[in-house]
């Protein structure tokens, strides 16, 4: 990208890279950026945005901003020639309709690449090679072109799941199949899950879960390292150079005590060696014994979320393996996850081992885990009265309204906000969505949503059951944190809902904030998906 590469371009470019593109937008007006016009970097900066805008939206709306993404990349090419705003102009030329026009840029484009381009790393010349031969109807050697780029950087997996979005979207506008970019994809996440007790030869198994890894292609794997299958599944994705993403309930030392310790010293040798070669290492839930069962469901919604929203990110797809169940409909923790994952349409391997889990009666008095949704109605703080009657009262109908489809467990105010329990994730956002829809124009509107452990008590005063939990809290503190207008969310409450449908919606990274009594928390936008 040519022009004044300034830190605060790079950090903009980032934000849009991970999809958090109303931040990436606030940013650069922010920055004055919107009234630059003699800039290359910044004008290829706004063609970005505008290139990401248009690829959510459909029909006119769409070539529209196309047409003005094209032009802020061809006034960029005009101040310095560069094949970057060259190509990306010659790709929105086509989705705005000039299939003439977008040929001739892509000429151009492979003109400046023939006479070299310094400065570059051989993917991206070869991908922006192979871009340019596919924007001019060659797509054979596009496909080789792409070959020798993936070559140059075989694990350069977030600049190849960007190259197979582009040419998804350039296939797509081309009425051409795009089955064969599916050889070219980063490998698969996997999720992984299974019971405690194996065969004292696991040889078989081993061997069967190395050639399940080969034949998906795994890459990246998330999950917990109980004793049993938890661990021998990260030993062999480990084996084989794989990423692997811890996912724990409770604390680790809480962790080990429970599910590993008591399997054998030799157990906890090989969890502290997987733990030493993890990615990342995420805790989830509570550590008292009376909650590491929910803290275990918990555990595993965010690592299957994490999973598919890995995948999702770099253009692949995730699958499943559980060790042990012989069905999804057997009892136990490991068969229930088998049974979201199918629910939500993706596929599994189950490898079935001659130990069922025993039946795990429900403990009405042990934690649950829940959903909450927290609404502001107001628009900041120190309202009066008059503020309430308009800004709350008069809007109570429609909320009701809103609501009366979805079951919940517990509605109660606070001092200003409203904050309600679902038992799952996917009507805890059915639930902001119909909110959004409903109130979102009438006045002022914030929601935000989180996942954790909540303890039903019977009220002391009234004798009636209410719900307790730091996941209220939390809720309701991330409502400080969110853009008006906006549904925010935890990483945990993106993930689990991730877990459970396929295609819930956008969710766009804002980043790490700081809330005030919380350790920061990661945070991201929901948005519904676009449908074309």
């Amino acid at each position: 990208m040519p022009g004044r590469m300034t830190s605060s371009v790079l950090a903009i470019t980032a934000q849009a890279r991970a999809g958090a593109l109303d931040l990436a937008w606030r940013m650069f007006r922010d920055a004055g950026y919107d009234r630059v016009a003699d800039d290359p970097a910044v004008l290829s900066l706004r063609g970005r945005l505008l290139k990401d805008e248009a690829l959510l939206l459909a029909g006119d709306a769409r070539r529209q901003h196309a047409r003005e993404a094209a032009a802020a990349y061809g006034a960029a090419a005009q101040l310095a020639p560069a094949p970057y705003p060259l190509i990306n102009a010659a790709t929105l030329a086509l989705i705005a309709g000039d299939t003439a026009g977008s040929r001739a840029l892509a000429a151009d484009v492979q003109e400046l690449l023939q006479a070299g381009v310094p400065d570059e790393t051989p993917y991206w010349l070869g991908a922006t090679e192979a871009e340019a031969l596919l924007l001019a109807g060659k797509r054979d050697a596009a496909e080789q072109a792409l070959g020798r780029a993936i070559a140059a950087a075989p694990r350069a997996w977030e600049d190849h799941a960007s190259t197979l979005r582009q040419f998804g979207v350039i296939l797509a506008e081309q009425g051409a199949s795009a089955a064969w970019l599916d050889s070219y994809r980063p490998p698969r996440s996997l999720h992984f899950a299974g019971h405690m007790r194996l065969p004292e030869d696991v040889t078989t198994l081993s061997d069967a879960i190395d050639a399940l890894l080969v034949e998906e292609r795994v890459g990246f794997g998330y999950g917990a390292l109980a004793a049993g299958a938890d661990l021998l599944i990260a030993e062999r994705l480990i084996a084989r150079d794989a990423e692997l993403h811890v996912v724990l309930p409770g604390n680790v030392a809480a962790f080990v005590d429970r599910s590993v310790r008591p399997h054998g010293e030799s157990w906890v040798a090989r969890f502290e060696a997987a733990l030493g070669e993890a990615a990342s290492v995420q805790e989830m839930g509570e550590a008292s014994p009376a909650a590491f069962a929910p803290s275990i469901r918990l555990a595993d919604l965010v690592a299957m979320g994490r999973a598919a929203m890995h995948a999702g990110l770099l253009q692949s797809e995730a699958v499943q393996l559980l060790l042990g169940p012989a069905s999804v409909d057997e009892v136990g923790q490991s068969a229930h996850a088998g049974g979201l994952w199918r629910k939500a349409g993706r596929r599994q391997h189950l490898l079935p081992l001659h130990a069922p889990s025993g039946p795990q009666g429900a403990d009405r008095t042990a934690p649950q885990v829940i959903s909450v949704l927290a609404v502001d109605l107001l628009g900041g703080e120190g309202e009066d009265f008059a503020a309430l009657d308009r800004d709350v009262a008069g809007r109570l109908p429609a909320l009701r309204q809103a609501l009366c489809h979805t079951p919940t467990l517990a509605i109660r105010w606070t001092s200003r906000r409203l904050l309600i329990a679902f038992d799952g994730t996917s009507q805890a956002y059915a639930a902001a969505v119909r909110l959004s829809a409903t109130l979102g124009a009438s006045g002022p509107f914030r929601q935000a949503l989180h996942i954790g452990l909540a303890t039903s008590i019977d009220d002391p005063v009234t004798g009636a059951p209410v719900l307790l939990g730091g996941a209220f809290d939390l809720a309701e503190r991330m409502l400080g944190v969110t853009t008006a207008g906006a549904t925010f969310a935890s990483e945990a409450f993106a993930a689990s809902l991730a877990a459970c449908e396929a295609d819930a919606g956008r969710a766009e990274l804002v980043g790490e904030m700081a809330l005030v009594g919380q350790a920061p928390t990661t945070v991201y936008a929901l948005k519904p998906r676009f449908r074309r």
